[in-house]
């Protein structure tokens, strides 16, 4: 089993934490978007790059113990992690992993819905990735993405040279990669490419800006797990910007001192139904 190769944040410790606290900020939207789906309690739910388990724990808690959620993620170190946690939340009873390539994947269940947040866009054909997964959905039943989109690589006004900085390199990052940073706009068409109908398609803009706003740490912690990959994609480093553990705390005080108003990367929510 193998992570993709555009899945340029790496599988360091740092990561993990990071995706974690991804977990907590990101959990309200995707929530909004698995529940205006349609995924209910009593469910049987295929989550998709389950990685540390937080969307497989927001589904558990949405279907419930008459329900059942299985993720899937080529990660195994981070899907030990995530079948911890289900102990620790005290639903591992309805939630179980298994370490697979989406592609590999096979099974003679079929599913009401299958989910994912930030998973198609690291995939080589996204179409390609839903037609198949979906052969493990009933007629009827939904999927569902969270995605996300890099629109501006001028995030911030009024400017703030090094919040600008490190929100572009992490969209380059992705870019040179092989991971579209701007799939929000793209969803639409891999669900048609998947031969299911046109989605329904929400998108919810996430800005921060004065003290204590969370997207100070998620920017520069995610340029923290991509820091490793950007010599070798050809990105260099602006003069001055060290990226370390502190970057965080030096972004918040240079947007504060710029009185910047800032943006995070836009949340797509898309969702349709298997036809019948």
């Amino acid at each position: 089993m193998s992570t993709p190769s555009n899945y340029v944040l790496g599988q360091s410790t740092h990561e993990y934490e990071r995706l974690m606290l991804q977990g907590r900020l990101l959990r309200p939207y995707t929530e909004k978007y698995f529940r205006a789906a349609g995924v209910t309690p009593g469910m049987r739910v295929l989550d998709l790059g389950s990685g540390m388990g937080d969307v497989a724990l927001l589904a558990a808690d949405i279907v419930g113990p008459s329900g059942r959620v299985v993720g899937l993620d080529p990660d195994a170190a981070a899907l030990k992690r995530a079948a911890e946690r289900t102990i620790e939340q005290g639903c591992s009873s309805w939630v179980s992993f298994q370490a697979f390539n989406l592609e590999d994947f096979t099974t003679t269940e079929l599913f009401d819905a299958v989910i994912g947040r930030y998973i198609l866009l690291y995939q080589p054909d996204a179409g390609a990735t839903i037609r198949q997964l979906t052969k493990f959905l009933k007629p009827g039943g939904i999927v569902v993405f969270h995605e996300l989109d890099f629109p501006d690589p001028h995030a911030s006004y009024p400017p703030c040279e090094l919040f600008d900085q490190v929100y572009r390199l992490v969209g380059e990052a992705f870019r040179r990669a092989g991971a579209p940073p701007d799939f929000g706009r793209r969803v639409g068409k891999a669900f048609l490419d998947a031969g299911l109908p046109f989605p329904t398609i929400v998108a919810d803009s996430i800005i921060g800006g004065g003290r204590g706003s969370y997207v100070y740490r998620w920017v520069s912690n995610t340029l923290m797990s991509v820091a490793p990959r950007l010599k070798d994609l050809g990105i260099e480093v602006p003069p001055g910007l060290v990226i370390d553990s502190e970057l965080a705390d030096r972004v918040e005080a240079a947007v504060v001192a710029a009185g910047s108003q800032i943006l995070a990367p836009t949340q797509y929510g898309a969702w349709a139904r298997k036809p019948l």
